[in-house]
């Protein structure tokens, strides 16, 4: 008798949820997510709100699998466990973390952790810098610039901290902890060689740019940010970010630069700007500790049963050169035909695949291709941003998961994709389960200059880039990536784009391993892997 309008309840969240986060005017129940804009990364997004509004956690993978509203009310009826309170409790958790003015000090996240480790073992190690590169033209003030940065350093608490120690609770050792100053930790500098010689002034900001990149930032001292900007010519600028990972990941970096541009604009017309940011990266590091690290026990079993007899080594053919450990990274870049740009679109709609899906068979089959392996373990990297009061804070949330992918046995694509497809879903769901703790429980071997268990990976950038400064600000900038110039893996391939954005790959390799036209040729091979097995599903053959 109850049954009923409890579904007619869930059926509207279920469509209230998917509008705000697919940004639709309507969703009709019938509608498919992926028709709709939807991908793997929206439905984490999808999950979390649907998990603060019931009270009770939602994996993705209920998203992915149930990809109409009508389809996921129903599947959230069958579930338990349902009520009324979770608003409630979810507002009165709000309202605590708000009162409570926060710690002067807390401890490192897991993923932190695993980065301040290594940056013991070798502090000159540069791909810890994530960096930001544009050229700018225009009215561009840099007074104006300082401030906005200022402003930002002030809104963002991971950016206003620097690493201590402390003694550990056994009263042995100590404990790296976060330090919150109380003034912005920030460098700011700007030089001018608008007069200079044309080829001096070149060379000039050729130099201050390789400085920049090139000079590790102090974790103990900090500030963990640096911003350059130079003036080359009338109207025409060089901006430079330089931001450690151990509080910022890609996703945090688009934050920066979209608060950075609001900042300047309120700063440009005399408004005081946002201020704080509500939600803080301590937050987060609280939530991990209290709540989200109950769950790693039973995840643990999990891992144990999936790599069980896992393969210890992928042998790949390599053309080994001396090479400066610090300098062992270049990329690969390729524009993705847009035939198969706009059947990788399809392929969701059609078959219910992601792109994680489709990229991590289509590697698996390239990795069988030039090394014969049948048993191949590829990191992905993930978002790690399953709150949504995560999305807009900065910080280091990213993690590394593991994918196995077999095709031992495997008759054809088809029968491929419905094994990688429950790998991409376990990848979804443990996406929190600390990186260093799967090491440790596989027993995988460490090395401090490359990372363990794989040594291959799998990016899929699905979250949307930042659509750049407003016209009335009255300048443009056209980002300028600098390519890698240290890699963890041996080879990485990245997937971005999507929607009304070209799709490009990437890949990232060890120059000390392989020669620049191999890697070039493995790329092209994997874009004809990934047409081949995207090509099976959306009407093709294969």
């Amino acid at each position: 008798m109850t049954s009923a309008p409890v579904a007619e309840d869930l059926l509207c969240t279920a469509t209230a949820v998917l509008r705000e986060v697919l940004d639709v005017p309507e969703v009709p129940p019938g509608a498919n997510f992926f028709a709709l804009g939807g991908n793997s990364l929206l439905a984490v997004r999808v999950a979390g709100r649907l998990s603060r509004a019931l009270g009770q956690r939602v994996p993705a993978t209920a998203v992915l699998d149930h990809p109409t509203a009508c389809e996921l009310a129903r599947h959230l009826a069958g579930m338990g466990g349902v009520t009324g309170s979770g608003p409630v409790q979810a507002a009165r958790r709000e309202e605590a973390a708000a009162a409570d003015e926060g710690p002067r000090s807390f401890p490192l996240s897991a993923a932190q952790r695993r980065v301040w480790l290594l940056h013991d073992v070798d502090p000159e190690r540069l791909d810890h810098l994530v960096t930001a590169s544009f050229e700018v033209t225009g009215r561009f003030d840099a007074a104006l610039a300082r401030t906005a940065w200022t402003r930002v350093v002030e809104r963002h608490e991971a950016l206003r901290v620097r690493l201590g120690q402390l003694a550990g609770q056994d009263g042995e050792g100590v404990e790296p902890v976060q330090i919150v100053e109380d003034e912005p930790l920030t460098e700011f500098s700007f030089l001018d060689t608008a007069a200079l010689p044309e080829e001096v002034g070149r060379r000039v900001l050729e130099e201050r740019v390789q400085l920049l990149r090139g000079t590790p930032l102090p974790l103990e001292a900090g500030p963990l940010s640096r911003v350059a900007l130079v003036r080359t010519a009338e109207s025409r600028y060089r901006l430079e970010l330089v931001v450690h990972h151990i509080v910022c990941d890609g996703w945090s970096l688009g934050i920066l630069l979209d608060d950075f541009l609001d900042a300047y604009r309120c700063a440009a017309t005399g408004e005081s700007g946002p201020g704080s940011s509500r939600h803080r990266f301590s937050d987060h590091v609280r939530w991990e500790g209290e709540v989200e690290s109950a769950r790693w026990p039973a995840l643990s079993e999990r891992f144990a049963r999936r790599f069980v007899d896992r393969p210890e080594s992928l042998s790949l053919p390599t053309d080994p050169v001396p090479v400066d450990p610090h300098a062992d990274g270049d990329d690969v870049a390729l524009e993705l035909p847009q035939e198969l740009g706009a059947a990788l679109a399809r392929a969701g709609a059609e078959s219910g695949h992601t792109r994680l899906t489709l990229g991590l068979a289509a590697l698996g089959v390239l990795l069988h291709r030039i090394s014969g392996a049948d048993d191949v373990l590829v990191a992905v990297p993930v978002a790690g941003r399953v709150r949504p009061e995560d999305e807009r804070t900065v910080g280091l949330f990213v993690n590394t998961a593991v994918a196995r992918v077999r095709l031992d046995g495997v008759r054809d694509i088809r029968e491929l994709l419905a094994r990688v497809r429950e790998e991409a879903a376990e990848v979804l769901d443990c996406q929190t389960y600390p990186f260093d703790r799967l090491v440790s429980l596989l027993g995988a071997a460490r090395d401090g200059t490359r990372m363990p268990l794989a040594r291959v990976s799998l990016a899929v950038q699905d979250f949307a880039e930042s659509p750049g400064p407003d016209p009335s600000l009255g300048f443009r900038w056209v980002e300028k990536d600098p390519p890698e110039r240290q890699s963890k893996l041996d080879l990485a391939f990245s997937l971005s784009g999507g929607g009304t954005a070209r799709q490009s790959l990437t890949v990232t390799y060890r120059p000390s391993l392989f020669r620049r036209p191999t890697v070039q040729a493995w790329a092209e091979q994997y874009l004809l892997a990934l047409d081949k097995v995207t090509r099976a599903v959306t009407g093709g053959t294969a």
